[in-house]
């Protein structure tokens, strides 16, 4: 008799029939990615033949690459005679299937291979595999690739597939969200990448299968109606990343697009309901999944607002994996005693309610100016005002010395910086071109690649002439 693992038996069929339903709901995501990334660019003449077809090409590779490496790691080191049938009751293809979807279209394919390794084997047979991984084996993946190779795959083109390359300057739009002062505005944040239908149908730049929100819901309501997923978990993690951004915006005096572009930004809904969704690394007690999707929204919202790091969800969901033990422990007790939750969901809804209030005070611009720009001297020598100053980048502070004579800058030159992507605005002469259309600084592009880095330049420019202008010409 084959020895029973975990707390509760399941029938093969019924796992089965999860699957199932979990690859049928993610075709027309991939349908769409297909049209998207392939097709589209291929009606505009911006790809080949092939590369039309390259979307479907990379999702299969990722999907064939963790069949491959789980089932070498079975036959190598736990001596399984039979591996078709190993493969199928284990579900191998799974973790390569999501990370193909996961990722940027850029990703070499030698990168996507070597990520699905790590997918396979770091984040799932060495914990003793199907049923017994801690972390989503996909974001495990996700998060090596991203974490090591990211200026490869920048250098490579990043998030943007060849159409969008060069209809849009902009990067993704939470890494455009660092660029701009304050929370941003309409024209900012979603005009452009088109308008929030854009958003919703997810024509704007993204990993290669999360940018639909459409799909998502969509996949949502079959896999909530066919009992795939556990529904409450995306249902109080979209909704509390929707009320704490509304809080935000309400209080900055924005409207209602503000939290929608929010939840269909940065691959939220697909996360929410497909990686923070996963059987294995997901509570199983109801009021644990609720504690679970409040906390993954209460994250990411953290993440976004309070780090470098603004898409978030990745990060939530593998923070939180590490904690589903204890929260289903409370989940446990309050099944027998709902009071036994009443502390944690208070404590939840403080933060639901207090955080917001305190990013908005961070992020009023009309009351503290730019919080990323700090004057460190500014002194009088000749017909010059020279500065030093600081403003924030993707990594940490640009530190420059800024030299302007008759409210024009002569000089801008980099003291310190710690940027990953800086050799970017380098070759770019990114700089350069600041300083020669100074008077219509609006209109200079960002550099693809290095857009943090470079609208941390940008602004860097600006904030400096607007001081130069309030101390000197006033």
């Amino acid at each position: 008799m084959d020895k029973i693992k975990g707390p509760y038996m399941k029938s093969k069929n019924t796992t089965n029939k999860m699957m199932m339903h979990l690859v049928i709901s993610l075709i027309p995501i991939i349908l769409f990615s297909f049209y998207k990334n392939g097709i589209l660019p291929y009606y505009h003449n911006k790809t080949t033949l092939l590369g039309m077809y390259y979307p479907l090409i990379f999702i299969l590779i990722s999907t064939f690459a963790t069949t491959l490496f789980e089932g070498l790691y079975a036959k190598i080191f736990l001596k399984e005679k039979n591996l078709k049938k190993y493969s199928i009751n284990s579900y191998s293809f799974i973790p390569g299937l999501f990370l193909g979807l996961i990722l940027p279209i850029n990703t070499p394919i030698s990168i996507l291979i070597f990520g699905s390794m790590v997918a396979s084997i770091l984040g799932k047979m060495l914990f003793g595999g199907f049923g017994n991984n801690i972390f989503n084996p996909a974001l495990i993946g996700r998060l090596f690739i991203i974490s090591t190779y990211a200026i490869v795959i920048t250098n490579n083109g990043g998030y943007l597939n060849s159409y969008e390359v060069d209809t849009i300057s902009k990067a993704t739009p939470l890494s455009n969200v660092a660029t701009v002062t304050g929370i941003g505005s309409y024209e900012t944040l979603v005009e452009p990448y088109g308008s929030l239908t854009d958003f919703f149908v997810g024509t704007i730049p993204g990993a290669v299968g999360e940018t639909s929100a459409l799909l998502c819901i969509i996949a949502f309501i079959y896999l909530t109606i066919t009992k795939t997923i556990k529904w409450r978990i995306p249902l109080f993690y979209i909704s509390t990343v929707f009320i704490m951004t509304l809080l935000i915006g309400s209080i900055n005096k924005v409207g209602i697009w503000y939290p929608l572009f929010q939840i269909f930004s940065g691959g939220l809904m697909f996360g929410a309901i497909f990686m923070a969704t996963d059987p294995v690394t997901s509570p199983t007690t109801k009021m644990g999944q609720i504690i679970y999707g409040l906390s993954l929204g209460i994250l990411t919202v953290v993440f976004r607002y309070l780090t470098p790091y603004p898409e978030g969800v990745l990060t939530s969901i593998l923070t939180m994996n590490m904690l589903v033990f204890i929260i289903d422990k409370i989940g446990l007790k309050a099944k027998m005693d709902y009071k036994k939750a009443i502390l944690p969901l208070i404590f939840l809804a403080i933060l639901i309610i207090e955080l917001p209030i305190s990013i908005s005070t961070r992020y009023k611009v009309e009351d503290v100016g730019d919080p990323n720009f700090n004057i460190i001297s500014s002194k009088e020598e000749n017909n010059n005002v020279i500065y030093v100053v600081t403003q924030k980048g993707y990594v940490g502070d640009i530190k420059a010395q800024i030299t302007i004579n008759n409210s024009k800058i002569t000089s801008l030159e980099i003291l310190e910086q710690n940027e990953s992507f800086y050799q970017k605005i380098v070759d770019a002469n990114y700089i350069n071109k600041l300083l020669n259309e100074q008077n219509n600084i609006d209109n200079v592009d960002t550099v693809s690649g290095a857009t943090i880095t470079s609208s941390a330049i940008k602004k860097m420019v600006i904030n400096t002439l607007e001081d130069y202008g309030e101390k000197y010409e006033g």
